[in-house]
This record gives C-alpha cells, structure tokens and sequence, in this order.
C-alpha cells in the first residue's frame, strides 16, 4: 500500500489521526475512506467487530515504512520533476520558503515543492518559474514513499554540512537548524515515528 499512498491521502490520514474531536470509530472510518476511496457512509452498517476487522487489514501497512531512498525524478501523471540533490542547487528564495513551511507535516506538499523542480522536455525549469502553489498542489498526487525518501536524503545532507560549513556563522547555524526541524522533533520523522505507534493504528 505504501507504493500507491499518495502524499495528499498521507496528509489527510495524519490530519485525521491528529484531530482530537473524532473519536475513535470516526477515526477508523474516516482512515478507511481515505485509504479506500469510498464514502465514509459505506461503512456506517459495519457492525463494530467488522470495521475494527476491516480497519486493521487495510491499515495495517503503517505498522513499518519501508526502507526508502531519493529517486532523482518524480513523476505525477504526465508531469516530470527534477530533484535537487545538490545544497549549491538551491537558490535563496528556496531557502526563504523552506523555512516558511517546515516543521508541518500538513504542508508535506508545500515543502516538497521547495525541492522539486518541474521538468520542460529534458530540462528542469528555475524555481519559482511555475508558482509554488501549483507545484505544491501537483504534488499531493505523488507517490508518498517517493517524495518521503527524498525529504530524508535532504535532511541528512542538511545536517552533514553544519558539523563542517555552515556552523561558522550564527546566523547561518540558526537558518540550518530551522531546516532541519523539517524533519526532526516539530513535524518530520520523529513524528511521523510517533504517529505509527499510537494507539489508533496499534
């Protein structure tokens, strides 16, 4: 199920699962509309015994994400985007609106925008050429694992540079920290770790 998790799905089963005025049956029910594609009415006439049945084979898949690694394209339907792999890729005003939405993982699609570069033929177009916004609406359709392994990669990269760059300067150090509160503590992996063992998908 991982392999066709889209990124938007993710979004709105972590929205779901962090909403504290469903209660559990919502919960369940909600989840296995998104995952799915049904309406939330169909499983009204579940008996309990069976949607708890139904929730937990069809969730089961979030118990483990499975290993990942960076793909250097993604492709979303008939679009391609580019990674960037690079730090000395990334221009200011990508910098500017990483920091803008880290630390959320509701924006998971804003930021993955931040480091996927729509592809015009066999070239990449410069940031900011396509807005943001639709970039990031584009990739709510991509493949979660995908866009997952490649904010994974990122952060490690991220990190390896301040113990040797970046650390000279405080400013600098500050704008390296905040990035990597992308995907540390406020909203990344620790969180996401978080969110697999809680009790509504045990």
């Amino acid at each position: 199920m991982w392999e066709k998790l889209t990124v938007g799905q993710f979004i709105s089963l972590y929205d779901i699962e962090i909403n504290t005025n469903l209660n559990i049956i919502e919960k369940q029910q909600k989840m296995l509309s998104v995952v799915e594609g049904k309406d939330e009415s169909y499983y009204d006439t579940f008996k309990y015994r069976d949607l708890i049945t139904e929730y937990g084979e069809k969730l089961a898949f979030f118990e483990n994400i499975p290993e990942t690694k960076p793909v250097d394209f993604l492709k979303v339907g008939d679009k391609r985007y580019k990674f960037c792999h690079e730090l000395n890729e990334i221009t200011a005003g990508q910098y500017i609106d990483i920091l803008a939405f880290s630390g959320e993982m509701m924006q998971l699609n804003k930021i993955a925008a931040c480091f996927f570069l729509p592809m015009e033929g066999k070239r990449y177009q410069p940031y900011g050429k396509i807005p943001h916004d639709v970039v990031a609406d584009q990739l709510l359709d991509a493949k979660f694992i995908e866009v997952y392994g490649c904010m994974l990669f990122f952060c490690q990269l991220f990190s390896e540079l301040i113990s040797n760059t970046i650390i000279s300067s405080m400013i600098n150090q500050e704008l390296a920290q905040k990035v990597v509160h992308l995907w540390q503590g406020g909203g990344g992996y620790t969180a996401l770790s978080r969110w697999q063992t809680s009790k509504i998908l045990a």
